[in-house]
């Protein structure tokens, strides 16, 4: 039985969406393969790059930002992460009620695994790179629109896009790309 079309913008958006979402569930599933064998999730990735990309002077709020996640998200995730020994916790001398991340040495190895990105990168070679740049604008607008209809500040949740991140271990630019100006 083949249902009738109203409205083709209604089926084409649909199905936009639907492949937008399915595109995005097949690249996390092979970004989590990819991580299995270092016993991380991407979530744990993640956070491993922002936590190093902050000087390990990381808070719960930043990285509830930077990962667009909430902070009971994070909360259970850093939770997560201290009992594998992969990140401390210390309490702000300045702030009681805050407390700063660090990378521990099990996460500082942690993080020089987890930021192979071969999966990724071989996903996304079927593009060349003009296409990639198209696509990292279209991704932008559309993200733009959406933090704008539900009334988010783009500019805290930018973080991971603003700034340098650290994803080259023992790289001597590393440190200049640190001392880089917001952009």
């Amino acid at each position: 039985m083949t249902i009738p079309r109203k409205d083709d913008a209604l089926v084409d958006s649909y199905r936009l969406f639907s492949l937008l979402r399915q595109t995005a569930d097949s690249v996390l599933k092979a970004r989590e393969a990819e991580l299995k064998k270092y016993n991380l999730s991407p979530e744990q990735a993640a956070a491993l790059v922002c936590i190093r990309s902050l000087d390990n002077k990381a808070t719960p709020a930043e990285l509830s930002r930077w990962l667009f996640r909430k902070r009971n998200s994070i909360t259970i995730l850093l939770n997560r992460m201290q009992k594998l020994g992969l990140v401390s916790k210390t309490t702000n001398t300045d702030r009681k009620n805050s407390i700063t991340i660090k990378l521990t040495p099990e996460g500082n190895e942690a993080y020089k695994k987890s930021i192979q990105f071969q999966a990724f990168f071989s996903i996304i070679s079927v593009l060349p790179k003009k296409k990639q740049e198209q696509l990292w604008s279209l991704l932008q607008a559309i993200r733009l629109k959406v933090f704008q209809d539900l009334r988010l500040d783009v500019e805290a949740h930018s973080g991971f896009f603003n700034k340098p991140l650290a994803i080259y271990p023992d790289d001597p630019d590393a440190e200049r790309a640190k001392s880089r100006p917001d952009e």
